[in-house]
């Protein structure tokens, strides 16, 4: 009686996790951020929560895409192309849409040669499940787009028969609304030695900088080049969350990238610049709720 009424109780337990993945999973016609292709037919899947694999760039090495987890509500959306339409002119229409709505690209390609090889076609489908990406005049975008006052990631692949259409809605505030100048950098570094870089923003779990970041990087380099004699400590930091090896290294990779970022512009000696990454080591917030684990997530810079 007992073995029946456990073998009962996990059957229930296997169908209720059954019709819980149902649920996260529900048809979907599109989404309100992009319309579809004139003449295109199709739809797609949407999940409450899941992970994404963003392809960020192409490893023409490895014949293996680059991506980037992220993470949020994720609208996956394929649709037929209408025959007469050459990929470059539906993707040109899709990108011209996005745009117009302020979207912020972080990597884009065309073609064999840019996208992928001849013999790698089908990486992007083994990345991620693209479907799109499979010709000699396959297109792809992948950038963000603020919706809502949360941001959004976009990945938009267009091939031969194909348009491919990834949306990830993430719980990432607009980041619009900060603002940063070399003058208060400056005041930050004379009153205390240090001070927080805001805006500085990466793709989530990665060393990514997202476009956004643009506005930091630039009173950054304002304030190296009204003051020619300072040198800087770019220092990243996490929260708690993960491991600390994982941390360390995440963060010093993050620093890194924005040394990177900051020597590539024009007049700034990377001599001038040193990445080092501290982890969770350094918390400014209790790292128990979302909102302290947020506010730890930042770059410093210290005058050296």
């Amino acid at each position: 009686m007992i073995r029946a009424l456990a073998a009962l109780l996990t059957l229930v337990l296997i169908l209720a996790g059954i019709a819980a993945a149902v649920l996260a999973q529900e048809p979907v016609e599109g989404h309100p951020l992009i319309s579809p292709y004139e003449g295109s037919e199709g739809g797609g899947e949407y999940w409450r929560f899941d992970e994404y694999a963003l392809i960020t760039g192409f490893d023409f090495d490895a014949r293996a895409a680059v991506t980037i987890p992220v993470q949020g509500r994720v609208t996956k959306l394929d649709y037929d192309n209408p025959d007469d339409r050459s990929e470059l002119e539906i993707f040109t229409n899709y990108r011209e849409a996005l745009d117009a709505a302020g979207y912020q690209p972080i990597w884009s390609c065309a073609r064999d040669g840019s996208c992928t090889t001849g013999s790698s076609r089908n990486a992007f489908y083994q990345a991620n499940g693209m479907r799109a990406i499979n010709g000699p005049n396959s297109h792809y975008t992948a950038g963000t787009l603020n919706h809502d006052g949360r941001l959004a990631y976009i990945a938009l692949g267009v091939g031969r028969h194909t348009t491919s259409i990834v949306i990830v809605e993430t719980d990432e505030m607009d980041r619009d609304m900060v603002t940063v100048s070399a003058e208060a950098l400056a005041a930050g570094l004379d009153a205390e030695g240090h001070v927080r870089v805001d805006g500085l923003l990466f793709a989530h779990d990665s060393d990514v900088l997202l476009p956004e970041s643009e506005t930091a990087l630039t009173a950054l380099r304002d304030l190296l080049i009204a003051r020619p004699s300072l040198s800087l400590y770019v220092v990243g930091h996490t929260d708690m969350s993960g491991t600390l090896s994982y941390n360390m290294n995440l963060s010093n990779r993050r620093a890194a990238a924005v040394v990177d970022a900051l020597t590539a512009l024009d007049g700034i000696d990377a001599e001038r610049l040193i990445a080092a990454g501290v982890g969770p080591l350094a918390p400014e917030a209790s790292n128990a709720d979302d909102t302290g684990r947020r506010h730890n997530r930042r770059v410093e810079i210290v005058a050296r």
